[in-house]
C-alpha cells in the first residue's frame, strides 16, 4: 500500500465520504448507528486512496487497535524494582511486537485506576488484556469479564472458560526441592512462603507438603507465612533457628525471603549448606551475590511472556481453541544446598 505524506484524520475521511466526523468516529470505534452501505464506503476510501495503514486506519478496516493492555496491580515504581516483573513485561513487549501488536501498560493501586483501565476497553483503545499479577481477590479480573474484554491470566489458575492463564510448575520444583533435602538426610523441614491469596504461593506449599508425605516417619515439618520480602525472611529463621527444635532446611517462596534466611544463619554462625540448606524461587539476579550463592527455581519468563501474548492474540482473532499453558521451571543448584 502507497504512503502519503501526513496522517490520515477522521475530518479526511469524513470530507471524502460526505459523512461527519461524529459518523466517521463511531465506524472506527465499531458503535452502532452507522449504516452498512456508510460504514463500507468508509473503509473503501483508506484503500482506494492508499492511505498509510496506520494505527487509526487498521482499525477501521479490523474493528481493532492492535494494541494489548498490560495491568499490574502495583505503582510504578514497584513494578520497576520488582525481582520478576520488568522481565517478564519485556518478554511481553517482545512477543506483542514480533505479532505487529502494541503494547499500553496500566497501574492499578487504587479502585479509581480499575475505572480507567474499564475506560480504555469500552472506548476500544485497546483489543484485549493480559494481568501477569492476578490474583483470586482482584476486582478487575470480574469487571472484565463482564466487560466480555479478551483477558489473560498470569501465574493464576481459573476454572473460567471466558478466560485465558499460563502459569509454570511451581509445585513441582517445591517437591523436587524438598526431596532433595530429605535425600540428604535432613529431618527438620520448614517451608517459609507467602500468604495463600497468591496462587504461586498455594502451589509451593501444595509441592512442599507432597513431598514431606512420601517422607520417613521421623520427619517433623511446618509451614509459616511470611511477607515476600528479606526482613520477614530473616526474622522468621532467627526466631526458627534460636529454638529448641531448630530446622536443618528450609524451603522459601521467594528469592528475597531466603536471603533474609541466609542473614540470620549467617549472624548466628550456622553452616550454610552443612547445618542447614536453604533454597529460594524466583533466581532474581541477587541469587548469585549471596553469601553463599542461592539455589532456587527459575521461571520461564521469556516463555510465559511469549505465551501469554499468543494466547490472548488467538482469543481477539478468534482462532486456536487453547485457553490455558503451563510451562516447566528449572531448578538452579548452588552452594545453599549440598551436591
Amino acid at each position: 500500500m502507497a504512503q502519503r505524506s501526513g496522517r490520515l484524520t477522521i475530518h479526511d475521511i469524513a470530507s471524502l465520504a460526505g459523512v461527519s466526523a461524529g459518523t466517521v468516529s463511531r465506524t472506527m470505534n465499531n458503535l452502532p448507528g452507522v449504516g452498512q452501505a456508510t460504514r463500507e464506503r468508509i473503509l473503501a476510501i483508506v484503500s482506494d486512496h492508499g492511505f498509510k495503514a496506520d494505527s487509526a486506519a487498521r482499525q477501521l478496516s479490523t474493528g481493532r487497535t492492535h494494541t494489548i493492555g498490560i495491568v499490574f496491580p502495583l505503582q510504578v515504581s514497584e513494578v520497576v524494582m520488582h525481582p520478576v516483573y520488568p522481565e517478564l513485561l519485556g518478554a511481553l513487549g517482545d512477543a506483542a511486537q514480533t505479532a505487529d501488536y502494541d503494547i499500553m501498560m496500566f497501574t492499578v493501586s487504587s479502585p479509581e485506576q480499575v475505572e480507567h483501565v474499564l475506560d480504555a476497553v469500552d472506548g476500544k483503545r485497546v483489543d484485549g488484556v493480559v494481568l501477569p499479577a492476578a490474583g483470586s481477590r482482584d476486582p478487575l479480573v470480574r469487571r472484565l469479564t463482564e466487560h466480555d474484554v479478551p483477558t489473560v491470566l498470569i501465574g493464576h489458575r481459573t476454572r473460567d472458560q471466558t478466560l485465558g492463564w499460563v502459569d509454570c510448575t511451581h509445585d513441582d520444583a517445591a517437591a523436587q526441592l524438598t526431596r532433595e533435602m530429605l535425600a540428604h538426610g535432613r529431618r527438620r523441614l520448614v517451608m517459609l512462603n507467602g500468604p495463600a491469596h497468591v496462587s504461586a504461593c498455594r502451589l509451593r506449599s501444595r509441592g512442599f507438603w507432597a513431598a514431606i508425605e512420601t517422607a520417613a516417619s521421623n520427619v517433623t515439618s511446618e509451614e509459616i507465612v511470611v511477607e515476600m520480602d528479606a526482613a520477614s525472611g530473616r526474622a522468621a529463621a532467627m526466631a526458627l533457628l534460636t529454638g529448641s527444635d531448630a530446622p536443618d532446611g528450609i524451603v522459601c517462596a521467594s528469592d528475597a525471603i531466603a536471603s533474609g534466611v541466609l542473614d540470620a544463619a549467617r549472624e548466628l554462625g550456622i553452616d550454610v549448606p552443612a547445618q542447614l540448606e536453604v533454597s529460594g524461587f524466583d533466581d532474581s539476579s541477587f541469587a548469585i551475590h549471596t553469601t553463599p550463592q542461592l539455589t532456587t527455581v527459575r521461571m520461564p519468563l521469556l516463555e510465559t511472556g511469549a505465551a501469554a501474548m499468543r494466547l490472548l492474540i488467538a482469543m481477539i482473532e478468534g482462532s486456536g481453541t487453547s485457553r490455558h499453558e503451563i510451562l516447566p521451571t528449572t531448578i538452579v543448584h548452588r552452594e545453599s544446598t549440598l551436591p
